[in-house]
């Protein structure tokens, strides 16, 4: 028998709210944190997107870990420091403070897979100058900049250390990997621990994506806004699926992490179950290092062997709103669902909460279970949504038996989960 897994635990950690119950309602009630590009962005490059949403701030002490740990971690290990901690007491896991951090119940039967889609840059750049200038920088002076090298680069720019530091502070023993697919980095590593789980390599997996592209004076934003992807727009909304959108708004941390769970494992625990998933599939466009092939035809071939003639109620979209890739993913949505009266109901949490890179398809993961759990989908803020598509404006309450969370990343990344209601009654 085909075994089956369910989310059981859900730790997010945004700029809109920490903890599933926060993020969520602040979801629903379309609550934004977009900041202006501030002036010490500016020294020698002009952006074209004037907004930004500012990665959440957080101590590690607030979540029980040693606060003296943060200066071995990038911020970007922070955050799946936080999600993890947050994701395992919400999945009811008996977990006890050992000698050093905390430890919990059958440590090698968990695995752990997380994303990130570039990781940390700030202890690099720092250590860069520092190292090709020293203190002799004529920066120091003219900007206010005193770089140092830190002598713990190495293990905080480990992409590794995203998953790493999960295993170290948790004493979880089983394997433990981090995926890297650009934008659809979380999806796919909460797609491979699925996986995991169904082909029994392990009973739970710790899983989800992190990024933290905070940068003092915003070199990488600087770096999405040069290739013309973020948004135009006068108010920083980017109005994903709308006629007037003009590229994404930049996300500079966030992360999601969630626990996965065998059914029957969850079952004698007595874990609250979110929903099951029942679905997950990847592909590559094989295209362009930047750019979704116009066809669309890998992602319609993707949603087609996901769905296998099932009725979907909800779709979670990648929804960028960019010009093209919303254009794509429009064509591929009608294609597949046909007009706008038969499409299930379609929203985008990049519409709120920003385009978060690596964390993206996690914190959607997160968001489509949230949904299905509660019956409730949050809007989007658009103004002229593009037409025959079946793009909600206010959130609604809604029953989901069947949803999909879709992620489409830089160098043709695809993929998509697939999760339905789980019904306790009837198994």
């Amino acid at each position: 028998m085909r075994r089956r897994v369910v989310i059981t635990g859900i730790g997010p950690v945004t700029a809109i709210g920490t903890g599933k119950d926060s993020f969520f309602d602040n979801l629903l009630n379309h609550r934004t944190v977009i900041r202006e590009v501030p002036e010490e962005f500016e020294t020698n490059y002009t952006f074209k997107s004037r907004f930004y949403v500012p990665a959440p701030e957080i101590s590690l002490k607030d979540f029980g870990i040693p606060e003296a740990l943060e200066g071995a971690m990038e911020k970007t290990a922070m955050l799946s420091a936080a999600g993890a901690r947050l994701a395992i007491e919400d999945a009811g896991i008996n977990m006890k403070t050992d000698e050093k951090y905390f430890s919990i119940d059958n440590p090698e039967a968990c695995d752990i897979v997380v994303g990130v889609g570039m990781s940390s840059l700030q202890t690099a750049l720092q250590s860069y100058v520092s190292h090709v200038f020293g203190k002799d920088m004529p920066l120091i002076e003219k900007y206010g900049v005193n770089p140092r090298f830190n002598r713990m680069v190495i293990p905080m720019l480990m992409p590794n250390s995203v998953s790493a530091w999960i295993s170290i502070l948790f004493g979880i023993k089983g394997s433990y990997h981090t995926i890297n697919a650009s934008c659809a980095s979380g999806t796919c590593a909460v797609g491979e621990a699925y996986g995991r789980i169904v082909n029994g390599c392990c009973d739970m997996a710790i899983t989800g994506g992190v990024e933290c592209l905070q940068e003092k004076h915003g070199a990488i934003m600087r770096g999405f806004d040069m290739l013309s992807t973020l948004t135009r727009s006068e108010n920083g909304n980017p109005m994903p699926f709308s006629r007037k959108r003009s590229g994404f708004l930049f996300n500079e941390g966030a992360g999601c992490i969630l626990v996965l769970e065998e059914l029957n494992s969850a079952r004698k625990r007595g874990a609250p179950v979110y929903a099951e998933v029942c679905g997950y599939e990847c592909n590559s466009d094989a295209c362009n290092i930047v750019q979704m092939n116009d066809s669309g035809e890998q992602i319609a071939r993707l949603l087609k062997k996901t769905i296998e003639g099932k009725r979907i109620d909800y779709i979670n979209a990648h929804g960028t709103a960019t010009l093209a890739n919303d254009d794509i993913e429009d064509r591929v949505i009608r294609e597949i669902f046909g007009s706008k009266h038969n499409q299930p109901l379609i929203n985008s949490t990049k519409g709120v909460l920003g385009h978060s890179i690596g964390a993206s398809g996690a914190i959607e993961a997160a968001v489509t279970a949230l949904s299905i759990s509660r019956s409730k989908v949050h809007g989007n803020i658009i103004e002229e949504p593009m037409d025959d598509l079946n793009i909600i404006r206010e959130s609604v309450d809604a029953e989901i038996n069947y949803a999909l969370s879709a992620s489409y990343g830089f160098g043709g990344h695809n993929a998509v989960i697939m999760m339905k209601r789980y019904d306790a009654a009837n198994g």
